[in-house]
């Protein structure tokens, strides 16, 4: 019976050594992308700003990631746009991102939502806000791109 116990912590203790394996990504694409459907015709973004969008100061990236390319969309070989809408604090922090065009709606809106939340710019210059700052991405043949 003691070397049934003995053993079973041997066992035990072993098993707490081994070190973790990586973790494959699920939402990482695989293999080719296969176009389902065709790109959608891009609103053009110059249209979408207004005179007092996001003026008054410079904004450099301090980090700004592109989104993920959601697995299920390029599995689906789905393509699309999405133009979000954010306000930049003095800090450089982004608040109040919010998508306001899509297409098609909702499959890529969360991905990129998710990318321009994170982003952080150098504080402001003269500035305690900058409004309504507008960025489209453009989800197309497996790849984003800001345009």
């Amino acid at each position: 019976m003691r070397f049934l116990t003995l053993l079973m912590v041997v066992c035990l203790a072993s098993c707490a050594s081994i070190p973790e394996l990586p973790q494959i990504r699920s939402d990482e694409p695989r293999g080719p992308f296969r176009p389902r459907d065709i790109y959608p015709t891009a609103p053009n973004v110059e249209r979408l700003i207004g005179a007092e969008d996001c003026r008054g100061s410079t904004l450099a990236a301090v980090r700004a990631d592109l989104p993920n390319y959601p697995a299920s969309a390029y599995r689906n070989g789905r393509q699309g746009w999405v133009v979000v809408r954010f306000h930049v604090y003095s800090d450089g922090s982004v608040h109040r991102a919010r998508v306001a065009r899509s297409v098609p709606d909702g499959v890529f809106d969360r991905a990129a939502m998710s990318a321009v939340s994170d982003w952080e710019f150098r504080p402001l210059d003269g500035a305690d806000i900058l409004e309504n700052c507008v960025v489209m991405f453009e989800f197309r043949a497996g790849d984003v791109r800001i345009r």
